[in-house]
């Protein structure tokens, strides 16, 4: 392999990682989908961002990843506090969906999320960020379908 070559290969696999990390839009729900897991993100000021997936076959629980505009993040089912408030209504606790009422919660803040105009997320070690809602209806898929499960039913 000639060096010119080489430099491109090793140009093209240094982007791939920074290409990976560029998915989802700022203010617009996006949907993505890899290696069976359909991903599900709104990006926000700075760093902040809002990504729930689902395994495709339901064998692995929904996750909810928040990360904020510093870029410090939480993740449900890992020990620390996550909470979502839609359109200013009470905050409901997705922490954890292993229990009867954590997948309850995570089954509730997800049909509200699909219906309502915006969220508010605040959680362990981050900073509260709002995003709009608008186009997740069409984004999301409903609760208990396209894998989108809790730890509690599996």
């Amino acid at each position: 392999m000639n060096k010119s070559s080489l430099s491109a290969l090793v140009l093209v696999c240094g982007l791939v990682p920074v290409i990976a990390q560029a998915f989802g839009n700022k203010d617009t729900w996006s949907s993505g989908w890899g290696q069976g897991v359909s991903e599900f993100v709104i990006k926000g000021k700075g760093q902040s961002q809002l990504s729930l997936t689902c395994e495709d076959y339901g064998s692995q629980p929904a996750t909810v990843i928040f990360t904020d505009a510093s870029g410090h993040q939480v993740s449900m089912d890992e020990d620390k506090s996550l909470q979502v408030s839609i359109d200013g209504g009470a905050l409901i606790d997705i922490s954890e969906s292993g229990s009867r009422v954590g997948g309850n919660n995570l089954a509730l803040a997800w049909a509200q999320l699909r219906k309502g105009k915006q969220v508010s997320v605040t959680g362990d070690g981050v900073k509260p960020a709002t995003f709009t809602l608008s186009g997740a209806t069409k984004v999301l898929p409903a609760f208990g379908t396209h894998g989108c499960v809790g730890k509690d039913v599996l």
